[in-house]
């Protein structure tokens, strides 16, 4: 590839979904088809496309309501680096949205300096955790977990929201239909008090989102997983959890790395209720 040919930027859709995989996976990143698809139904998606309609750098901008948005998948391709293509994707992607809306993201190493240009400031962090599936005697003491059911919806939106701080209907939405498991958690009462998806990924089972009203349910929500699957299991806990990363390391997980949350407009980052345990992916914030 020329470093110096032409490039224009672009609003991505599903007939780039390949070029998109293929950056994916030039980066090394656990991408599959069907998440890409579900980043581009979530969100918006630009890129820079060469002459020869090849896409050689992305991001996605992801709306959740009017409180909050996130920017994930942001890749540019080795051979097209040092041309600040980053920084112009970025910058677009917040141009769709209101100046003061607060925008999240999850920063990779590389791309840390650039979010910094743009006034993104860490918040928080996640802690990513790789384990493997393994039997074990589960105790639901009086709880009930059955795959979701389309009455569960306006429950676990309600559990979501208060737990995230905002509305993602049509992230969730999607999420259900690409999920392996989507689990929900009643109380005696038949309440729901928590749910967790699982979605299936190349090299491994991805636990999130996970809600849960205490560390026990979260807990319980984790073991059935883990009890019900083989092979690689991976888990990114939000901060402040650290029960649920001591009891994961108990069953086997290893910390694998701890990246930070950044955000900009911190001052409207909506509240949450200290419910959300894991998060869907670092793509979706």
């Amino acid at each position: 590839m020329n470093n110096e040919e032409l490039i224009t930027m672009q609003q991505l859709n599903k007939s780039h979904m390949n070029d998109l995989l293929s950056l994916a996976t030039i980066v090394g990143w656990d991408y599959d088809l069907e998440e890409i698809q579900t980043l581009l139904v979530s969100g918006t998606m630009f890129g820079h496309i060469t002459l020869e309609k090849i896409v050689v750098s992305c991001a996605a901008i992801i709306p959740y309501g009017a409180k909050l948005a996130s920017i994930g998948m942001v890749i540019v391709h080795p051979n097209y680096r040092g041309r600040g293509l980053a920084k112009v994707l970025l910058i677009h992607c917040m141009n769709q949205l209101p100046r003061n809306m607060a925008l999240m993201l999850i920063a990779t190493k590389e791309g840390r300096p650039v979010y910094e240009k743009l006034s993104f400031k860490e918040y928080s962090h996640v802690t990513k955790l790789l384990g493997k599936g393994k039997q074990m005697k589960l105790v639901l003491d009086g709880y009930t977990i059955h795959q979701f059911v389309k009455t569960d919806l306006e429950e676990m939106l309600v559990l979501d929201q208060a737990a995230f701080g905002s509305s993602r209907v049509l992230f969730l939405e999607n999420r259900i239909k690409q999920a392996k498991d989507s689990l929900v958690l009643k109380d005696r009462k038949g309440v729901m008090v928590g749910y967790a998806l699982t979605v299936k990924k190349p090299s491994n089972l991805v636990i999130g989102p996970i809600v849960a009203q205490d560390d026990e349910q979260a807990i319980l929500l984790i073991k059935t997983i883990i009890a019900n699957n083989q092979g690689s299991i991976r888990i990114d806990i939000v901060e402040g959890k650290n029960t649920i990363m001591e009891e994961l390391q108990k069953l086997g997980f290893q910390i694998v790395n701890r990246p930070p949350v950044m955000v900009k407009n911190i001052e409207a980052f909506p509240k949450r209720n200290n419910c959300l345990y894991a998060i869907a992916a670092q793509a979706y914030g």
